[in-house]
């Protein structure tokens, strides 16, 4: 697959991700569908009309190219033997953390408690468990994507499943940004295949959407927290009662 290519379908998915179709992104170039989907079928980009749909999209080339390249790189889930070290130094799993999130280690020894001693202490223990490279002037390039998949049963969510889904779920939730519904109702077995589909498509969305708003400033977007279940499920005051 040539580079054009692969950027060109970066491109496609963060339309998707954002809900702009083919028609809307016409009507905001002042081309119509048509031209919009020649343009893509073609590949007959300029970079100008390149630059104006990532404006529209409130990226930089430079962002596109960058998710272009995070897109290909190195395994979403971590061997046990990283998980372990990173599950007993919470400090280094946050550093971790905010690397993943598009930190670079200036801005979080700004912005958070991590001397530069530490900072390359944690760099050079990463870069030895290939978690990333390391280079001149502690630039870095992630090895991992950067949504990670903790290991079920594994060493980080055996630490801190609980304590997070307690933490999050300790809120009220009246705010506009906030969501907490909970419904129930009998459904047959393609209606539950249907939903699983619906919050598996939800997930790949939210992920699609995470990757790329990370290329943003900091000051652009916000930390957030998604949790969603689902299971066939009987209330246990219901099973109280039945004969």
């Amino acid at each position: 697959m040539s580079q054009t290519t692969k950027l060109l379908n970066t491109l496609k998915k963060c339309l998707k991700a954002k809900g702009i179709t083919y028609r809307q992104l016409g009507e905001a170039m002042e081309l119509s569908e048509a031209s919009i989907k020649r343009l893509f079928s073609e590949q007959t980009f300029s970079l100008k009309r390149l630059e104006e749909i990532c404006n529209i999209l409130d990226l930089s080339l430079y962002d596109l190219a960058k998710i272009s390249v995070d897109a290909e790189t190195g395994p979403s889930v971590l061997t046990v033997a990283q998980e372990t070290v990173l599950s007993g130094n919470p400090k280094l799993l946050v550093y971790f953390y905010l690397l993943l999130n598009g930190r670079s280690p200036d801005s979080i020894i700004k912005d958070y408690e991590f001397s530069k001693e530490e900072s390359l202490q944690f760099l050079l223990e990463l870069d030895h468990l290939n978690l990333i490279e390391l280079y001149p002037d502690n630039k870095v390039r992630l090895l991992t994507q950067k949504n990670i998949t903790w290991r079920k049963g594994g060493p980080i969510r055996e630490k801190y499943e609980k304590v997070i889904k307690e933490e999050f779920l300790r809120a009220p939730f009246d705010q506009h940004e906030q969501r907490l519904r909970f419904e129930t109702g009998k459904l047959s077995d393609g209606s539950q295949s249907v939903m699983l589909k619906k919050i598996d498509r939800l997930l790949k969305e939210y992920y699609e959407l995470t990757e790329i708003d990370k290329a943003l400033p900091q000051e652009k977007s916000h930390n957030t927290g998604m949790m969603i279940a689902f299971r066939p499920w009987i209330f246990s005051m219901l099973k109280d009662f039945k004969r």
